[in-house]
């Protein structure tokens, strides 16, 4: 689908009323800040997708992540085991630097689509009533790409934590990881999430929630990527019992970026939460 076209159902879609309130389930406030939490007990099918304008030539990159979400039960476990992987599916054109999947500018010419390499995470979380929730675990890379235009890190592995909490309007929180892999792959990136929920309107809310990395192998000039921007949203509940959808989007300036890097970034997410 054509860019344009995505943004319009995106923008449609939102302005559809679908249930504020899930009856005989839990409301759509509190299907919102479920959807936000990173450690939730939940199952999902996420998606983080961002058009980057302005690389290498002036042309535009994709990139597009189905990141799948599953809460494994651990009763009479004192944790929580959260299983995540993030399936890119990249559009990179020629000359373009993506820190998240190469140190170096992708050579030859045009537009190249294809799977790149997949991410394995797993977080295990201990239970606890306190105000801020904390994750750690490994994470793997595999070598998926379909070819080397679109590929990520390889063979590879690392260490990701998240954090999570909430006060008042306002759920906060943060994933960080690091990440070797094969070619001196090495990068560290770190996304903050902070959400203000909109009593007004159920479900809605606005706030930042984007990567930034620092590839330690780039030329000093081309180690960091630092979006700054803002996202707005909405959770709609789904059927009453539990299912939920969340749509959002937001624009992001790249303060700092790669030589060939994007200047900006429009982002969009399209998310199905199961109970």
């Amino acid at each position: 689908m054509h860019p344009r076209r995505l943004v319009a159902a995106i923008v449609l879609g939102s302005a559809v009323h679908v249930a504020p309130v899930a009856a005989n389930g839990p409301s759509v406030e509190e299907l919102a800040r479920k959807a936000q939490d990173p450690l939730a007990d939940t199952k999902a099918i996420m998606t983080d997708n961002t058009i980057g304008f302005g690389t290498a030539n002036n042309e535009t990159a994709y990139g597009f992540q189905i990141q799948p979400v599953y809460s494994i039960p651990t009763d009479g476990k004192p944790f929580n085991l959260i299983l995540r992987s993030v399936i890119p599916i990249i559009g990179a054109p020629v000359g373009a630097t993506i820190p998240r999947l190469s140190d170096d500018p992708i050579p030859d010419l045009g537009t190249k689509w294809g799977l790149s390499d997949i991410f394995l995470q797993s977080f295990w979380s201990p239970k606890s009533d306190a105000a801020i929730k904390w994750g750690i675990g490994p994470q793997i890379s595999l070598k998926t790409r379909t070819s080397e235009r679109v590929g990520g890190p390889g063979w590879g592995g690392g260490i990701s934590g998240v954090f999570f909490g909430a006060v008042g309007e306002f759920s906060y929180g943060a994933l960080i990881n690091h990440h070797w892999g094969e070619e001196n792959y090495n990068v560290t990136s770190l996304q903050p999430m902070i959400y203000y929920n909109l009593k007004l309107i159920p479900g809605a809310y606005l706030g930042y929630s984007n990567t930034t990395t620092y590839s330690w192998k780039a030329a000093s000039g081309d180690r960091w990527q630092v979006p700054l921007g803002l996202i707005v949203g909405r959770t709609f509940a789904i059927g009453g019992k539990g299912h939920a959808l969340d749509l959002n989007l937001g624009a992001y300036s790249l303060v700092a970026k790669p030589e060939d890097g994007a200047d900006w970034q429009f982002k969009f997410a399209i998310s199905w939460f199961l109970p």
